[in-house]
């Protein structure tokens, strides 16, 4: 049986009291993404929140960053959560990481790869070992200004990577700890595309699957009306939709067309909410998200749950108001607490 995990998120104000509600109701993890607030901070603060449950970032944005900087502050966050920080790495698109951080993008797979051996580099010599690391992209050949550290009894922190593609699964399978599921996706997705291409990327890497972590997100819209939760669904899957990127997920069902329809609706309406809503037909919903009243998510989530390590809650969020977005984290907080929840 999957661990449950909730991504969580808004004001500062209201981050922390939402992640003692995430630990109350008996989950196991807290989740914060890098969207318009930066990612450690905010674990920062559910970190200092709680007291049991795993934190971690999915995804923190890794090219604008050094990985050293990034390592550094893993380590921190591992050291004051009492070793139950994620470090959850993303490469966002190009046009993005180029256009809005002024970083670079090229080669995303290797980049990657070497992102996280620089980190797990800066880990190792803060526990003392002997080492650097010398790649193409990277390098990390000095210590820190008191030289090798003495943490000897620490853990590695853990790293996890977001994936879609095979080289960036690739990538993950051979060096971090785990990998975060992107949350557009179907079973059939799951079970035909990216297990088998996990299994076999870990097997290239001499790596047992026991020993990775598969987290998986999902569109989750819970309401005690139907229509509501299943409008939100159609929303964040034509927003998804419309990205190349993601066709595969439609190609799963053999929709593959629809990423051509959604995309034609977004230029021709000028992204005409209605309209595009609209253009995604009912029995998508039932393909790509998990929409419905609190009784039919519950029932529909094990389809998901059964193929993956860890599960990773949250709703949808395109053009959704910031009410409706309450209102359903509390409906998951609710219909899926644990037997614990005292």
């Amino acid at each position: 049986m999957a661990s449950y995990g909730v991504a969580i998120g808004g004001p500062y104000a209201f981050l922390g009291e939402l992640a003692r509600q995430v630990e109350a109701k008996g989950f196991d993890a807290v989740w914060v993404a890098e969207t318009t607030q930066e990612s450690m901070i905010q674990a920062s603060v559910a970190i200092q929140a709680t007291e049991r449950i795993d934190v971690g970032t999915n995804i923190t944005l890794a090219f604008p960053r050094s990985p050293t900087i990034t390592a550094m502050q893993a380590w921190d966050l591992n050291e004051l959560s009492g070793d139950r920080f994620v470090t959850g790495l993303g490469s966002q698109v190009k046009r993005v990481i180029e256009e809005r951080f002024s970083a670079e993008f090229d080669r995303p797979a290797k980049r990657m790869a070497e992102y996280v051996q620089a980190m797990q580099t800066v880990w190792r010599m803060e526990r003392g070992e002997d080492v650097t690391f010398d790649g193409e992209i990277y390098r990390v050949l000095r210590p820190g200004l008191g030289g090798r550290g003495r943490a000897t009894d620490r853990k590695l922190p853990r790293v996890y990577v977001a994936a879609v593609g095979p080289l960036m699964t690739g990538a993950a399978a051979a060096h971090a700890d785990g990998l975060l599921g992107h949350p557009f996706t179907s079973e059939r997705y799951l079970t035909e595309d990216v297990l088998p291409r996990l299994e076999d990327s870990l097997a290239a890497s001499g790596r047992a699957r026991e020993e990775f972590t598969l987290n998986q997100g999902v569109i989750l819209c819970v309401a005690d009306d139907r229509a509501v939760a299943v409008r939100e669904a159609k929303q964040q899957i034509a927003f998804y939709g419309t990205t190349p990127n993601y066709q595969s997920v439609f190609a799963s069902y053999g929709d593959e067309a629809l990423t051509g329809q959604l995309r034609d609706v977004w230029k021709r309406t000028g992204q005409d909410l209605d309209a595009l809503v609209a253009a995604v037909p009912d029995e998508a919903v039932e393909r790509y998200a998990i929409a419905g009243t609190p009784d039919e998510v519950r029932d529909r989530l094990p389809e998901i749950e059964r193929h993956v390590d860890h599960l990773i809650l949250g709703g949808a969020w395109y053009k959704v108001p910031m009410a409706r977005m309450a209102e359903n984290m509390w409906a998951i907080l609710e219909t899926f607490a644990s037997s614990t929840d005292g």
